[in-house]
């Protein structure tokens, strides 16, 4: 039973690689964001009651992933026991620990789309470009699965929150998601100050791209990750303008 474990959680259970933008990497975005939306779909037509069950399922799944991680990682080959780099310092790790307090506490509503955007922000930003992650390990070995779905849980947890209306976001309170990445910065700097080790949290400690210097990448990850929470805000809006029309259509043409 023991070989079977370590054989299961190995990241040599198989001879097939996973690579950057390969066929595997695309198969898991098209599970996250095909299952998704197939999901958000699926549910349109049912009750309220139905929708808020699939959202608190994957909030749910996002937060005992999370734990269960902790205690699978000793089981892995992929690492020394347990990881400090999974402790909730990076803006994906504080998501699972801010999620359930997000979906189950209503004193979190003022900042629930905040989080709901900085979810989807970053586990996007982390599934479309997850670095080492991607290092030429079997597809679906422990690392990797473990990766791409505990960012699929939390990307549709946040995704079903907007796609049901249980979040709307309004252009003229964006400035909250700017505030809320630079607390996450100054958490991530004193998460890489106080431990030992080159933890690299928030990647704001040294670059993962060559052709920039560790020095400038405290900006440019402000600027990628509030970016990126633009882009969500344009598609959100386009969604919903589209979605109205259609709305609109139907009724002009009934």
């Amino acid at each position: 039973m023991k070989d079977f474990v370590h054989w299961l959680f190995s990241q040599n259970n198989s001879d097939l690689q996973i690579g950057l933008f390969d066929v595997w990497h695309f198969l898991y975005l098209f599970i996250t964001f095909g299952g998704s939306t197939a999901l958000a779909l699926a549910l349109k037509n049912r009750s309220e009651q139905a929708k808020q069950r699939a959202i608190r399922l994957f909030a749910y799944l996002t937060i005992g992933l999370y734990v269960a991680d902790f205690f699978i990682m000793p089981l892995s080959d992929s690492y020394s026991g347990i990881s400090v780099y999974k402790l909730p310092f990076n803006i994906c790790t504080i998501m699972a620990a801010m999620v359930p307090f997000a979906q189950f506490n209503a004193k979190f509503a003022p900042i629930k789309s905040v989080i709901v955007t900085l979810s989807i922000t970053s586990s996007v930003m982390c599934m479309c470009y997850p670095g080492t992650a991607l290092g030429g390990q079997p597809p679906f070995s422990y690392v990797i699965f473990q990766t791409f779905m505990y960012h699929a849980f939390l990307y549709t947890w946040g995704f079903l929150n907007l796609a049901f209306g249980s979040v709307t976001l309004n252009f003229k309170n964006i400035w909250k998601e700017l505030i809320a990445i630079l607390i996450i910065l100054v958490w991530a700097a004193f998460g890489n100050t106080v431990y030992d080790g080159e933890q690299n949290w928030f990647f704001i400690q040294k670059s993962i791209f060559p052709f920039l210097s560790d020095e400038i990448m405290p900006f440019m990850v402000v600027f990628c990750v509030f970016g990126s929470c633009f882009i969500v805000y344009c598609a959100y809006y386009g969604i919903r303008a589209l979605i109205n029309k259609y709305n609109n259509k139907k009724i002009t043409v009934a």
